[in-house]
């Protein structure tokens, strides 16, 4: 059959796939021998102990599960994992490669074979005879008798030792045991057979149908069609930019926005599902090289010209986006637009233009990063649809790490470069927290005040920059010298009748204090830093360039 689909993703297959069917007992049977294998396109386990045992009570019910979809093709000696589990398979010719059924194979085989799964509960799976129902491990000492391991449902001879070494129930519960076995190693399923020596054929088989059980996200259909093993060597790897982007300790981006920054990067629409973009766009990817060169460029940026240290305190993530594609585009710049760009990112996360949720806008942002467009002329088109508005105040909100307000509160007050008493605070250490902005008055310390502090208690006037196993830090504060701890503690805010009120445990007092001391410094601040205290200054070549773009 002639290939009508040249430039297509996917390829048709030449045959048509094997009909059959197979049981439970035959699948874990050819998982136990290493007869099943894993593509490399294949997504990671996702499923939980909730998804594992509803499975097998579908299973004892009778209730469809789906099909199976296999590529029956040689596979080499190797060490297979089953769950958290590993099986020495020999080389063979006729292996089954799944492409659909991941999930589900690997459950049955995991809970209904005698493997050694570790601690992780998620497969370790009981038949409660007593409840007539799967539950999850571990199992109670108290219900050793009446709980049976679903490992040893998935053989005879494992079920029969168990009898005699556990069971404490009568010969009806028993009955009940067996008749589960059976139903579970007897259940069939249809299952499909591919053979092709087309591996793209089968990727685009897979992604077409992560529409079933849990629903593949953009990176996993991305890494599908085109990840590890795809014939072009200059395909991008998402996760090796996602590691490359953590140089100078930037911390990685999700695996799914280095998806929307190598699509941005190649003028194609990140909002769409991948499965809706032309798939002869998807073969006109950037490059791994230049997507590498451009991320590098971004987060050096991030972190040295805008003064965001790392990617979980950048305010509005999709920024992330839009500078990937501008340093692709525009690698190379002079000062003046380095400013200028680092105060259109501040502008933006200060009056919320950046938002996520601004399709339409953000759209309208990366349409303008045109390789035909000089730096200079785009940097001011970007500048006209960001407000410039002064800042006049700044409400305190309840403080939230991963809301934007909250990160704008942290990025100001880490560039007071925080102290110890003995030196600079770790960005690391913080992060590594639980908390990367620990409270000083714990909340339940506030709950006989007026409703307005403890309002303020749940706002950033009640954070510090202190990396603690604990919160409710003002003991630890209060024993700071105040001369000679002066430094330490200006770097946090907290000096002067702040750091008084503090000492005087005078919670009310402290809270209107500090919270009057910090929404005034981040007015100072980010009006600096987006640039709101003077008039907009940018190269002046974009003020000529093509000009009568702009009447």
């Amino acid at each position: 059959m002639d290939n009508v689909y040249e430039d297509d993703l996917f390829v048709p297959l030449e045959n048509r796939p094997e009909a059959l069917t197979t049981t439970v007992r035959d699948l874990i049977g050819r998982v136990e021998k290493g007869r099943v294998r894993l593509p490399d396109f294949q997504r990671p386990l996702r499923w939980s102990g909730e998804d594992v045992r509803k499975l097998l009570d579908s299973v004892v019910r009778g209730y469809p599960i789906g099909s199976l979809l296999f590529w029956k093709r040689p596979a080499p000696k190797a060490r297979v994992t089953v769950g958290n589990a590993y099986i020495n398979a020999p080389e063979l010719p006729d292996a089954w490669w799944v492409v659909d059924g991941q999930q589900r194979t690997t459950a049955l085989a995991a809970c209904l074979l005698d493997l050694d799964q570790g601690v992780e509960s998620k497969w370790s799976m009981f038949f409660d005879v007593v409840a007539k129902r799967f539950v999850k491990g571990p199992c109670p000492p108290e219900k050793q008798g009446w709980w049976v391991p679903v490992s040893a449902l998935g053989d005879l001879r494992r079920l029969g030792r168990w009898n005699r070494e556990s069971f404490a129930g009568t010969e009806e519960q028993w009955q009940t045991i067996e008749d589960v076995q059976q139903r579970l190693l007897d259940y069939s399923m249809p299952a499909y057979i591919v053979e092709t020596p087309e591996e793209q054929a089968l990727r685009g088989i897979f992604a077409r149908m992560n529409s079933t059980g849990v629903r593949m996200r953009a990176d996993e259909v991305f890494h599908a069609l085109l990840g590890h093993g795809h014939t072009s060597a200059s395909v991008p790897d998402l996760t090796r930019l996602q590691k490359w982007c953590d140089q100078n300790d930037f911390g990685e981006p999700t695996r799914t926005d280095v998806l929307k920054a190598v699509l941005a990067m190649s003028g194609l629409d990140f909002t769409r599902r991948l499965d809706a973009i032309p798939q002869k766009d998807l073969t006109k990817l950037v490059s791994h090289e230049d997507a590498e060169a451009a991320l590098v460029r971004t987060t050096d940026f991030l972190s040295v010209d805008c003064g965001i240290p790392h990617i979980r305190l950048v305010p509005y993530p999709i920024v992330f986006v839009i500078l990937a594609r501008w340093f692709h585009i525009f690698p190379s710049h002079d000062a003046e637009i380095v400013r200028g760009l680092a105060q259109w990112v501040w502008r933006g996360a200060v009056t919320g233009s950046h938002i996520r949720s601004e399709v339409s806008r953000m759209n309208e942002q990366l349409r303008m990063i045109q390789p035909n467009e000089t730096a200079a002329h785009t940097l001011l088109r970007l500048h006209q649809r960001a407000t410039s508005q002064h800042i006049v105040r700044w409400e305190l909100g309840a403080f939230n790490s991963r809301n934007a307000r909250s990160r704008l509160e942290i990025l100001a007050l880490w560039a007071r470069s925080p102290q110890y008493t003995d030196g600079p605070v770790s960005l690391n250490a913080l992060l590594g927290a639980d908390r990367i902005a620990r409270e000083i008055w714990q909340l339940n310390q506030c709950s006989g005040l007026e409703d307005d502090i403890r309002d303020l208690a749940k706002t950033a006037a009640n954070r510090v920059l202190l990396d603690s196993p604990s919160t409710g830090l003002a003991t630890t504060i209060r024993d700071w010298d105040p001369v000679k701890h002066h430094a330490a503690l200006k770097s946090h805010l907290l000096d002067g009748d702040i750091f008084q009120t503090l000492r005087d445990r005078n919670i009310s007092e402290f809270l209107r204090l500090r919270s009057k001391a910090i929404s005034g410094y981040m007015v100072e601040f980010l009006s600096q830093k987006a640039g709101l205290q003077r008039p907009d200054l940018l190269p002046t070549e974009s003020y000529y360039d093509r000009m009568d773009d702009l009447v």
